[in-house]
């Protein structure tokens, strides 16, 4: 009776291990081509209550709705910067161009942002208004903001 039950508990064991052999491997193999959370999705899990995410999800894509253009061509300007700076000799007057198109998009991006923020924050109370603060703060990795709220 004995060797039964040890037999039957070494079978057991073994297909556990077995199991997690062969989960570690699917995971190793497959974890490769799994999509990660972007980082506003990272953020919400962590910081946003549940209750809020929807609202604040929405608010993220009437935002990329806003600034989506600007952003892809603030992109693109960077890119010819970065190319333009390759060349011998570097075309300065290219250069500070596209330094001035970029810091203007830059500035219109956080206008509109803000913007969006600020209206946001108008229908909240004092207290949720002190949470967005924080949880825009994290969300730049500004640290905790603590000192906004007096």
């Amino acid at each position: 009776m004995k060797v039964k039950i040890l037999v039957g508990a070494l079978v057991v064991l073994m297909i556990i291990n077995i199991a997690a052999i062969g989960s570690f491997l699917y995971l190793h193999h497959h974890a490769k081509h799994a999509k990660q959370p972007d980082r506003a999705h990272r953020f919400a899990i962590r910081y946003v209550p549940e209750k809020d995410r929807a609202k604040f999800f929405r608010t993220a894509r009437a935002l990329r709705q806003d600034i989506g253009s600007l952003a892809d061509e603030t992109g693109a300007l960077e890119k010819d910067l970065i190319r333009s700076m390759g060349q011998n000799p570097v075309p300065r007057a290219h250069v500070d161009s596209l330094l001035e198109q970029i810091a203007t998009n830059r500035l219109e991006i956080n206008r509109k942002a803000t913007d969006r923020m600020i209206a946001m924050g108008d229908s909240l109370t004092a207290e949720e208004r002190g949470h967005m603060v924080d949880a825009l703060l994290r969300f730049r990795n500004l640290g905790r903001a603590d000192h906004w709220k007096e």
